[in-house]
């Protein structure tokens, strides 16, 4: 990945914002359409530019190359992960509950950002893992995980033998590595991946030894 298209990425990493402005918004729908039509390797900036009805120079006011262009379609899909997660993530009710509803929504959000998922994936080289360059986005679904996880063990509700950052880079790493695997490059059945992944994590966060 090129340094200037790193900058960007790990610039807007931290960024919960879907979109600064409606020309933005179109050069991204342009790039989804076109993704869907053609390789990626056919696509040029003027065809972009010229799906969105904007000139060549507007684009580039937003995006240095097309790889900066994907690499936002990648921030925006994990901002949507984590939107999905957000009822275990953020919530504080039943865990297994919670778990259900967040990963059944996370795989979702998953599998209809499979497109570029996978392009990102196969860019880099490693369609078995999350790429390199995901890493800033990933750190955010595992800090509020480990939040999550470090709470409920303060309330008493799961066992506090195993620290909360440990069990959140083992667990995210398991949904990581099963989504990318199973249901953006498997195309296998995202209701019962994430149906599976929810019951893991519960058992592994939340059964006691003795149960």
């Amino acid at each position: 990945m090129p340094g200037a298209v790193a900058a960007y990425a790990v610039a807007i990493a931290g960024s919960t914002h879907t979109s600064r402005n409606d020309t933005e918004s179109l050069i991204l729908d342009a790039a989804r359409e076109a993704l869907a039509q053609e390789p990626f390797e056919r696509i040029t900036i003027d065809a972009i530019a010229r799906r969105a009805f904007v000139s060549r120079t507007a684009l580039y006011f937003y995006f240095p190359n097309k790889r900066a262009v994907i690499d936002r379609l990648i921030q925006l899909a994990f901002s949507e992960i984590y939107e999905a997660a957000a009822p275990y993530l953020d919530g504080a009710g039943d865990p297994r509950r919670d778990l259900h509803r967040a990963l059944s929504a996370t795989v979702a959000a998953v599998d209809r950002n499979a497109t570029v998922l996978q392009l990102a994936a196969r860019l880099s080289g490693q369609m078995d893992r999350m790429p390199p360059e995901w890493e800033p986005y990933v750190m955010r679904l595992r800090n509020a995980a480990a939040r999550r996880i470090r709470g409920d063990q303060q309330r008493g509700i799961a066992p506090a033998d195993i620290p909360a950052g440990t069990s959140a880079n083992a667990l995210l790493a398991m949904v990581e590595a099963q989504v990318v695997r199973e249901v953006v490059v498997g195309g296998s059945d995202a209701a019962e991946t994430a149906r599976v992944l929810a019951e893991l994590w519960w058992r592994a966060v939340y059964a006691r030894p003795d149960d």
